[in-house]
C-alpha cells in the first residue's frame, strides 16, 4: 500500500468543512470528481457500514473506524460492488482495494481551516485519488466559502 496526502486551505470554520464531507446533498456536489453520480448510504458512527457508489458504475462498502465532527473521519474499504450492486471481496481488483483508508483531518487555522485528505491504496488506483482529489478539493473550497458568504 501507499500512502497519499492532499490538503487545501479554506476560508471556511469546521463545521461547515464537516457538513460538506458528510452531508448528501453537499457530498454529491463535489464528489462528482470522482464519478458522475456519486452517493453515499449509511450512518456516520464509529463501527458502522457507509456505502459510497454511482449507481451506474458500482461502488465501495467501508467501516467507519473514527467519526469525529468538525475534526476527522476515517474508515477502511472492505468490498467493492460491481454495476450490477452485487458485491465483490474475491476478484484481483476487489483484493487491491480491500484495506484501503481514507482520513479527512479538519484543521482549525487563523481565519480558515485547512481540510487534510490522507489515503492508504494499491499502486493501482493511485492515479484515480491523484485525479479525483485534484478536482475535488478546489470543489470543496469553493462550495464552503460560497457558503460562508
Amino acid at each position: 500500500m501507499l500512502t497519499l496526502n492532499y490538503q487545501i486551505e479554506i476560508q471556511s470554520d469546521p463545521n461547515q468543512v464537516w457538513q460538506m464531507l458528510t452531508e448528501l446533498e453537499l457530498y454529491t456536489q463535489w464528489a462528482t470528481a470522482f464519478s458522475p453520480q456519486s452517493r453515499f448510504s449509511g450512518e456516520w458512527r464509529e463501527g458502522a457500514d457507509m456505502k459510497f457508489f454511482d449507481p451506474q458504475l458500482g461502488g465501495t462498502r467501508a467501516v467507519l473506524d473514527t467519526v469525529e465532527p468538525g475534526q476527522s473521519l476515517a474508515y477502511h474499504h472492505v468490498a467493492i460492488f460491481t454495476p450490477e450492486h452485487v458485491q465483490d471481496i474475491d476478484s484481483d481488483m476487489a483484493r487491491k482495494w480491500i484495506g484501503s483508508t481514507e482520513c479527512y483531518h479538519i484543521i482549525p487555522q487563523a481565519g480558515s481551516v485547512l481540510l487534510r485528505v490522507t489515503v492508504t491504496t494499491h499502486a493501482d488506483f493511485v492515479s484515480m485519488f491523484n485525479d479525483g482529489w485534484e478536482k475535488a478539493l478546489p470543489m470543496i473550497k469553493l462550495l464552503c466559502e460560497q457558503r460562508m458568504k
